[in-house]
């Protein structure tokens, strides 16, 4: 059973080296960007000081162009070298545009070293900002290529008028996600054009979505299959598709877009108005990442395989679990997009606490540093008392064994909103029964900060990178104090019957570290009809949000659970498996 398992892995190995593809050199999801934090950002403050001589903006930092707009756009794509080569003054004069979306893809060699990054970034901003035309990039994302002649600089130049609505528009790639299919299958291209539409979402963005296309690879027919899952995304989920904007053509596997669509309320960037006791709400746990690369490791690595079967679960269960995560990633979060704008300002009105969301952040390629990056962005300090992760097992698993220097990173990941107390519980009844979506708190705002990031100290058996680890607070005692306050919050108690294939599938195990994670305490056994009960009490919201958990538990099916909440009693001292 495991030499065929393995024999059809690299038979699926061979079938992509023979496209001039080497699956083990590629990076899976969002794991193919640029590092933040080691080359990008340091990259930037090199140049910082040249750039400001140029007749070039970049905006501030968020993860989509935002623009006032009377509905209509131009989109103008452009393709350069590395070095911006191409690049016309009078042709930017023609085109006019309001802001620049800028895809850079380049080799290893550039994506290591800030200082060989900034020399790659200033070349092509000298070119940009010595036209008359102030180029503005609303949005930058950065790729990494293993291949030397697959580097390029794609930018989509975006115009609009002003009027009474709002455009936004980003961009996002990536080379696979799950390495087990076929290059350009539906799931794949599904996932990644998802990826890119997240940041739309999370600005409360579900009206007017056209998909831009950015795809590449080694040959022609599969470009042309590529074609064909992009035009089934799109027309299964009645996005527009634009199919007739120019591709790369560097002869490298890629798959992503560039995303527009249009919002008629305020976007959730009320940055300011953040303040001490606002909850961080989370759709659903993370970390697909270490998941698909765990898979795709044990499967090259059979001492891996061995260990893991040992120690955290067979090879069946982990494949399992990635094909429940693919059916997810490659499901755009559209209904919660629907609910986000529910909670926004009419355009022109004020944020009020006691109505609206402050901010919402894609948990995608950085993980929980999108905290970190939502700290310092707000001024705020941030706790984080849940790390809720999908598999802590194999995270725990995939860092121990440098599979993955973060393994809470993922693709298409869950959405977080940082709102007041009252908004999160609307918040949470209005997500609950949206396929995939598992609602829950895993922290708050502490105050004005200098953007702090408390995390458990737990979370060094996740993230391997000392120097991310150096961008943590790890200070016990800050949790605990939010863990004492929590103390006086509404203690319910629930009691619940769950169906479905739930039984001797690690179901129990499971579902008692949630709990704990979430500070509950009770019980969960298995009864004789095929069924688990589980009895869990603790403050509302964290029991809500474990209700929500089971409702799309990791492990097992659940097809039904029906609960009733109860009067808190009190009666346990922990959460223990009967």
């Amino acid at each position: 059973m495991r030499e065929d398992r393995i024999s059809v892995f690299r038979e699926r190995l061979d079938k992509y080296l023979n496209l001039g593809i080497n699956l083990l050199s590629l990076a899976i999801g969002c794991s193919v960007k640029v590092d933040l934090y080691d080359t990008l950002y340091p990259a930037l403050s090199l140049v910082n000081n040249e750039i400001a001589k140029l007749n070039i903006e970049i905006q501030p930092r968020e993860d989509v162009a935002v623009l006032r707009s009377n509905g209509d756009y131009s989109l103008v794509r452009r393709i350069y070298d590395i070095s911006g080569n191409g690049v016309n003054k009078d042709e930017l004069i023609s085109i006019n545009p309001l802001v620049a979306l800028l895809l850079l893809q380049v080799h290893q060699s550039r994506a290591s070293s800030p200082k060989e990054f900034a020399s790659s970034i200033i070349s092509l901003y000298r070119r940009l900002g010595s036209s008359p035309v102030r180029v503005r990039i609303g949005k930058g994302h950065s790729i990494v290529s293993t291949k030397e002649k697959a580097e390029f600089a794609l930018i989509d130049f975006i115009g609009t008028k002003s009027g009474n609505e709002y455009l936004l528009a980003n961009n996002d790639t990536i080379q696979i996600i799950d390495p087990t299919e076929d290059p350009g299958s539906y799931r794949q291209v599904a996932t990644a054009v998802s990826n890119a539409l997240n940041d739309l979402f999370i600005k409360g963005v579900y009206r007017g979505i056209t998909i831009y296309p950015v795809y590449d690879a080694p040959i022609e027919d599969l470009r042309e299959k590529l074609t064909r899952s992009f035009k089934e995304f799109s027309s299964k989920w009645d996005f527009q598709l634009n199919a007739d904007v120019i591709q790369p053509r560097v002869n490298y596997l890629l798959m992503g877009a560039t995303v527009v669509g249009t919002l008629d309320k305020e976007p959730p960037m009320f940055y300011d108005n953040i303040k001490a006791g606002f909850k961080i709400l989370v759709t659903r746990s993370f970390g697909e990442l270490s998941i698909i690369s765990t898979y795709l490791t044990t499967h090259v690595d059979e001492s891996i395989m061995d260990e893991l079967e040992r120690n955290v679960m067979s090879i069946e269960d982990l494949e399992k679990l990635k094909t429940k995560i693919m059916d997810s990633l490659s499901r755009p979060n559209i209904e919660i997009a629907r609910v986000i704008s529910k909670y926004l300002p009419e355009i022109g009105e004020a944020f009020r606490e006691d109505e609206h969301i402050a901010a919402t952040v894609d948990v995608s390629g950085p993980g929980i540093f999108v905290f970190k990056e939502l700290a310092e962005q707000a001024n705020v300090d941030v706790a984080l008392y849940n790390i809720s992760l999908i598999s802590p097992e194999i995270a725990k698993f995939a860092a121990e064994h440098y599979i993955i220097t973060d393994a809470t990173a993922g693709t298409n990941g869950a959405i977080a909103i940082v709102a007041s107390k009252d908004v999160i519980d609307s918040l949470i009844r209005d997500l609950r029964g949206i396929e995939d979506v598992q609602p829950m708190v895993i922290g708050e705002v502490m105050g004005r900060g200098s953007g702090k990031l408390f995390v458990p100290d737990y979370i060094t058996r996740y993230i391997t990178s000392k120097s991310l680890l150096m961008k943590l607070t790890m200070n016990i005692d800050v949790l605990r104090s939010l863990r004492r306050q929590q103390v006086r919050c509404e203690k319910v108690r629930v009691e619940a019957r769950v169906l479905g294939n739930v039984q001797g599938v690690g179901f129990r195990p499971t579902l008692r570290r949630q709990a704990l994670s979430l500070g509950l305490t009770g019980y969960v056994r298995n009864l004789l009809d095929g069924s688990v009960e589980v009895v869990a009490e603790g403050c509302k919201e964290d029991v809500m949000a474990f209700i929500e958990w089971i409702r799309s538990s990791p492990v097992g099916s659940v097809q039904t659970i029906n609960y009733m909440i109860k009067q808190y009693y009190g009666e346990f001292n922990e959460f223990e498996i009967r």
